[in-house]
């Protein structure tokens, strides 16, 4: 498949829970506790698991996702999960994208965000705090 370029998606949602249920059937989405801090009393930390909800519109074609995750009180990137060659069939409809991440480690507390790219292209982030 060949990737598309020069689709320019719009945004819906950036979203953060604990856990994403998709519904056999439907393929309707159950976001489970959603949140915008996590808090720990040790660092380093592993979160044991989260999902990142990311919903597009206005796009229609096979793209390369990527989800970062970065450190904003060094710059740094942490990790990232890919999904690619995803095809969006329907530009009507929205583009729902779940990343399940397990083991997330946090080093110290601070500020972090979650970068969402659309072939190379960032499209939206979503900070949160880890708290001590």
């Amino acid at each position: 498949m060949e990737i598309s370029k020069g689709i320019k998606p719009i945004l819906k949602a950036i979203l953060l829970c604990d856990q994403t249920i998709v519904e056999e059937g439907t393929h309707k989405r159950t976001l489970i506790g959603l949140f915008d801090r996590i808090k720990s009393n040790n660092f380093p930390s592993t979160h044991p698991s989260m999902s990142v909800y990311v919903q597009f519109r206005e796009i229609e074609g096979v793209f390369n996702f990527t989800l970062e995750l970065v450190s904003l009180t060094d710059g740094k990137s942490m990790n990232r999960a890919v999904i690619q060659a995803f095809n969006v069939q329907d530009k009507s409809r929205d583009c729902e994208l779940v990343f399940n991440l397990m083991s997330v480690k946090f080093e110290q507390p601070g500020d972090y965000e979650f970068r969402i790219y659309v072939n190379d292209t960032v499209f939206g982030q979503k900070s949160f705090k880890v708290l001590n």
